[in-house]
């Protein structure tokens, strides 16, 4: 589904939002409450930027992202094995010291319940992988870090992310990551 049909526009404090509902439950409505009574806020507090994908009477979608890293800790590993041989597929210098690999982090993510199953979250994160590639010739981001809800793993995991660890295996949200390295390295090409 192309998404010329909709405007996407930067949430600034005078941006009307119009009508927007992804859904009824827990989750579902942490999200609705975000884009009505936070997103503003963080905007102007240089927390996260919101973008919302709107056609002329309702929003479709929104997102909000921000700059993040991904912090390798031991803690996250069975073993220390596990963790040098996760790293040495993330980093291909041989000291792998890094222990924050720079980050673009999506803080929220969400469709409107009548949009879902339209591709439009697809469409979302191709234009957060892109917008993440153009601005890395002015500011490292290695990959793209998301802390999903239980219900949107399976979205995430088709688009290719991964999960950092299984210690977060049973808890609300999970944290799994985008490696850029294969898009950079396909544009190179």
């Amino acid at each position: 589904m192309p998404l010329s049909n909709y405007s996407l526009i930067e949430l600034k404090a005078d941006t009307l939002i119009n009508n927007f509902n992804c859904g009824d439950d827990k989750d579902d409505a942490d999200l609705n409450d975000f884009l009505f009574s936070k997103a503003k806020y963080y905007s102007s507090e240089l927390l996260a930027t919101t973008y919302i994908l709107e056609d002329k009477t309702s929003t479709i979608a929104y997102y909000s992202i921000f700059n993040d890293s991904l912090t390798i800790e031991e803690s996250n590993f069975n073993s220390k094995n596990a963790l040098k041989k996760f790293l040495s597929n993330l980093v291909s210098h041989p000291k792998r010291h890094l222990k924050n690999i720079p980050a673009i982090k999506i803080g929220r993510l969400a469709v409107s319940k009548d949009k879902k199953r339209q591709g439009i979250g697809e469409k979302i994160i191709d234009f957060i992988i892109s917008f993440s590639i153009d601005h890395n010739t002015n500011c490292a981001c290695k990959l793209i870090t998301v802390d999903a809800y239980k219900k949107s793993l399976g979205f995430y995991e088709k688009m290719g992310f991964i999960y950092l660890s299984d210690k977060d295996k049973n808890e609300d949200t999970r944290q799994m990551f985008l490696d850029l390295t294969p898009y950079l390295n396909a544009e190179i090409q």
